[in-house]
Order: structure tokens, then C-alpha cells, then sequence
């Protein structure tokens, strides 16, 4: 059968027609997926051959997807010297695969909900006296802002594991055509917002096939509240889930060889009668899904090969086509490769996971995460969580330390404080919000990144009580301990030592001689942010213990306005 894909032409329609025969419905253990070609996995061996520096930035962009960082101290042995960085772990990449594919115990996953949320011995009555974080309490569940915090707060705080990565996941395809819960609209909502996301939660952690999950959102409230009217349903099942999208500049030959396009608007019109028992009630009816006493009883063509009655058959024939994974695959990716510098690549990676026949969401990005191509060769702009959260993580943020937003509300000011500088609509990437998701490419207009640029300044990078360690209850942190003293590895790195220590935190690199030896005279020379000591005979700068605010942020400074901390890296070979 012939599909057609319009975001990638007629370039790639042969290969999509003969991955066809790729049964997406055959469930299979997640961790027993596996791509070849151009989307074959970085071995052990490959990620232990590169120079240390490396393997910890490759190992921090992965962490990096799902909002995650590593500081240096936990990567790297350090009792060598920063000319001397040693991995502390040597099966690093297959350690990380091993707690990606392994659930908590529910005692685990309770105890850390639990803490979260102030929940009690039942996980019921949050008290937010006792809870890590505050969330939205408004009663108006329509317009409560909590299901869209929840999901950052369990992917910050779970160790990692497949409920950590199973957030994440929910939360990415949320953001994605496929499963917007479209909460912009004025027939969607914050309970379709949770809606979705404990749709996909479910699924995914109960490895339910991408053709089990298809099939099941297709009928839901929350689809229908999206679609709103049974030929705009028909149309969006076949753009969202099967990437069919019509053409009106066909030639005639062209409609010859693509039949599938060509009689495209007549299957979305038989479709929709087919669905025409089913409507959208009004806002006065509270946008539930109704039926008439007038179901259609002749049964349609559609897609040219399926005839179709009820809306139901429907429902079967979209999860049960050959497009369904191809598709699937091509939304997802388009973000780890976005744009047409990525595209050859894009597509190549695309072909091989096809190829390999995923069965499940988990197999898809396990094959994207993991590949060589997107590790060591592809470079693209982070996302503000991407390049925001694992700061959180690498600098030691601690949540006691109630330092401006990155307090106990951190997650309000993200997802419904317009005055925040963190709050993600102001960067245009709000959560769960457009009906198309998020755009595969970061927005990087003016405004945009601007915000972007602003929030991770301001909020995160010169905020340092918030992470150097015994401001308020906070504990250790990345300079003092929780008695605030200074921690004795911090006191025993030189001046140039500790500048390398913040570049690596941050930047995932040493400084280079050129920009330590420029930052070492500004601090020292300039700034007087050292004293000098002489140790038989030897002079040498240590940092002033009150100052290691002040050189922290000055180092961050000049870090922020670099355009490579505002990007996933390539590794160069």
C-alpha cells in the first residue's frame, strides 16, 4: 500500500512503503529493543575510548534530555587533580540503560511521592507544611495549574529509573502533536491536561504497544474536545497519527502514483459520517461527547483499502495502519534533529529505527537517546528545562535553601506565574498548551530567547544562596557545607582549578588557557577576589572566603553569554 508523509515528500515515500509489513502491534520487552545502521547505539567500549572530558559531556547531554545533570565530583574522580579527570564509572552507559529499563518498588516510589507531595501513610490529604514542593490549590479544577507541575517535580526528584524516565516521556509526547492535551482551547482544560498525562503514564509503564495507545486516545474525552466535530476528528486522526496530509497541487501523475493523497479528502468525509453519531456538546453541557439516534449503516471507503461503518471502525482502522509507526517515529525525532541543517541525518536515523521495528514509545526514544548520531555527531538548541533543570542537579541546588524562584513554589513560577522569569510561556514553550504541541525547533526569536537568556542569568546561574550550600535549611551544596563552612575539596582547588571546576559544571569543558588565563587576571588582578599566601617561599592566590559568591558569578557571567551553553554539542573527533 502506498502512504504518503508530507513533512518529508516524496524523498522518503519508498522507504515508508516498504517498511509497510512492520507489525506495530506485537508487544516486546522495552529493553530488549535494539537499532542498527545510522541509529546504532554508543557502545560501552566507544563512550570508554573517549578522552575523559568527553565521555562527561556526552554523559551530561544525556542526562540533559530528560532534565537531569550530573556534577562533576559524582562523574569524575578528582583526587588526581583537574589535569588528571578519571571516570569514576566505567559502565556508565550501560549502568544508565540498566536504571532506565528498572521500576521502582511501589515502597519507593510511594516514599518519594510522599515527600513531594506531603502525602500521608495513604498517599491521600497533601499537607504542604510537609511537602518538598507547593503546587497549585486553587478548587476551580479547570483552571488549576497542578497537573502540569507535578511531572517536572517527579522527574527532578525520582532517582533515576523508569519512573523518572516514564515522567518524562508523558510529559515530552504530551508537548507533541499526537497528545497536546490542547489546553488553549476553550473546549479543553486542566482535567484534560491530567487526563493525558495519566494516559500515557499508564500506558507506557505497563509497555502498552504504540497501536494499543492510539487506539485507546482515539476514543477519549479529551481527543474529542480537541477535534470537536466528527470531519475535523477524521482529519486529525490521519495528519496526527498517520501523517497523511492533503495536497490540492498534485499533478495528475502524481495522483496516480499517490492514490492514498489523491482521494484523501474523500476518506476524511467518509470518516466523518462515519463518526457522525458522535458530537461535542456545548460549554453549557460541560464538552462531553454525545451520540444522536442517527448512526451511519453504509459502509465507507476509506484510505483506499478500508471500509469503514461506525466510528469505531475507525478508531481501528488508524491504529491498525502501516503509517502509524513511521509517523510516530517522524514526530518524535524531529525534535532531537530539528531543522534542515539535521535533516539528512534526521532521516537517515528515522529510516533505521523504522526499520527495526519499534513496538512501543519506550523502543523509540531508547533508539534516539542512546544512538551515536545523536550523542556524538548532532549539536541543537536545549529547550529551556534542558538547559535550566540539570543546573538544578549539577550546581547542587537545594530546595531549602527558599532563595527567590527557585524556593518550594519553583514549579508554580515555571507553569502559571506570568511575572516569573522562568514561567516557560513567556520563552513561547508553555507546557501542554498549543493543539499542535511544541514546535520541534527551540524559539529562539528575539523575545523568546531573551526570556530564555534572562531566566537562567537571573534565576539560576546568579542566584547562588540557592545553591552554594547552608543558606536557610539547605545542606551541603556546591561551595560550603550545611554548617556554611567552606567544603575542603572547594578550599583545595586553586583559583584556575576552581574556574575549570564551575566551567565543568556547567559547560561540561575545562576553560580554555585563553579564557582562564583572561578570567584568572579579571578575578585576581581586577577584582581582588584572592589573597596571596607564600609557602616556603612560594607565593601563590587563594580565594577569599567571603568572595566565592562574587567569582562564582562572575565566571557564570562570561559562561552565560557563550552560545555553546545554550546548546546539546556534538563531540568533536
Amino acid at each position: 500500500m502506498n502512504t504518503f508523509n508530507h513533512s518529508v515528500k516524496f524523498a522518503v515515500l519508498a522507504s515508508a512503503v516498504t517498511l509497510a509489513a512492520c507489525d506495530p502491534g506485537l508487544p516486546s520487552g522495552s529493553s530488549d529493543f535494539s537499532a542498527g545502521g545510522a541509529a546504532a547505539s554508543l557502545s560501552q567500549a566507544e563512550f570508554n575510548s573517549l578522552p575523559a572530558e568527553q565521555q562527561y559531556q556526552v554523559a551530561s547531554k544525556l542526562y540533559g534530555t530528560f532534565f537531569r545533570g550530573i556534577n562533576a565530583e559524582d562523574f569524575f574522580d578528582m583526587s588526581g587533580g583537574m589535569d588528571n579527570l578519571k571516570p569514576k564509572n566505567a559502565n556508565f552507559i550501560n549502568d544508565l540503560k540498566a536504571s532506565l529499563a528498572k521500576d521502582l518498588t511501589l515502597a519507593e516510589l510511594s516514599s518519594y511521592d510522599r515527600e513531594i507531595d506531603g502525602l500521608d501513610e495513604d498517599l491521600a490529604n497533601p499537607d504542604s507544611e510537609l511537602a518538598r514542593y507547593r503546587f497549585d490549590t486553587r478548587t476551580d479544577l479547570e483552571s488549576n495549574q497542578r497537573p502540569r507541575q507535578i511531572p517536572l517535580a517527579r522527574i527532578k526528584d525520582y532517582p533515576i529509573s523508569r519512573d523518572l524516565y516514564i515522567n518524562w516521556m508523558s510529559y515530552f509526547l504530551a508537548n507533541t502533536i499526537m497528545y497536546s492535551p490542547a489546553e488553549e482551547m476553550e473546549s479543553s482544560d486542566m482535567q484534560d491536561v491530567q487526563r493525558i498525562y495519566r494516559f500515557l503514564y499508564s500506558n507506557i509503564k505497563e509497555e502498552a504497544t504504540i497501536q494499543e495507545m492510539v487506539r485507546s486516545i482515539l476514543p477519549s474525552l479529551a481527543r474529542w474536545r480537541i477535534a470537536r466535530t466528527p470531519q475535523n476528528f477524521a482529519l486529525e486522526a490521519f495528519e496526527n497519527y498517520l501523517g497523511l496530509f492533503q495536497d490540492g497541487g498534485l499533478t495528475e501523475d502524481e495522483k496516480l502514483q499517490f492514490p492514498i493523497i489523491a482521494t484523501l479528502p474523500e476518506s476524511i468525509e467518509n470518516a466523518g459520517i462515519a463518526c457522525r453519531d458522535l458530537f461535542l456538546t456545548r460549554a453549557s453541557d460541560d464538552y462531553l461527547v454525545g451520540q444522536t439516534d442517527f448512526p451511519n449503516t453504509t459502509p465507507l471507503l476509506i484510505l483506499e483499502e478500508s471500509f469503514v461503518t461506525t466510528c469505531s471502525d475507525v478508531y481501528d482502522v488508524v491504529a491498525g495502519h502501516s503509517s502509524l509507526t513511521p509517523r510516530a517515529v517522524e514526530v518524535i525525532i524531529n525534535y532531537f534533529f530539528p531543522g534542515e541543517q539535521l535533516r539528512e541525518k534526521r532521516l537517515a536515523v528515522r529510516q533505521a529505527i523504522i526499520s527495526s521495528g519499534p513496538q512501543t514509545y519506550e523502543d523509540i526514544f531508547n533508539a534516539i537517546l542512546f544512538s551515536k548520531e545523536y550523542l556524538l555527531n548532532t549539536t541543537r538548541p536545549r529547550s529551556f528545562e534542558e538547559a535550566f533543570m540539570p543546573l538544578l542537579d549539577s550546581l547542587k541546588w537545594d530546595v531549602k535553601a527558599n532563595s527567590g524562584t527557585l524556593d518550594e513554589r519553583i514549579f508554580i513560577f515555571m507553569t502559571a506565574d506570568r511575572n516569573s522569569n522562568i514561567y516557560l510561556a513567556g520563552m513561547n514553550w508553555a507546557a501542554m498548551s498549543l493543539k499542535i504541541g511544541r514546535l520541534p525547533s527551540v524559539p529562539l526569536d528575539a523575545l523568546s530567547f531573551g526570556n530564555y537568556h534572562k531566566a537562567v542569568r537571573e534565576d539560576m546561574l546568579f542566584n547562588v544562596n540557592a545553591y552554594r550550600g547552608g543558606v536557610n535549611d539547605a545542606g551541603d551544596g556546591l561551595i560550603l557545607t550545611v554548617d556554611d563552612e567552606l567544603r575542603p575539596f572547594i578550599e583545595s582547588l586553586s583559583p584556575e582549578d576552581y574556574i575549570d571546576y564551575l566551567f565543568l559544571n556547567v559547560l561540561h569543558r575545562k576553560a580554555t588557557v585563553s579564557e582562564r588565563t583572561a578570567l584568572y587576571d579579571f578575578l585576581v588582578n581586577d577584582r581582588d577576589y584572592t589573597d596571596t599566601e607564600s609557602v616556603q617561599g612560594t607565593d601563590y592566590e587563594v580565594i577569599k572566603s567571603f568572595q566565592y559568591n562574587r567569582f562564582t558569578v562572575a565566571v557564570f557571567e562570561y559562561i552565560s553569554r557563550l552560545p555553546e551553553f545554550y546548546y546539546f554539542k556534538s563531540v568533536e573527533q
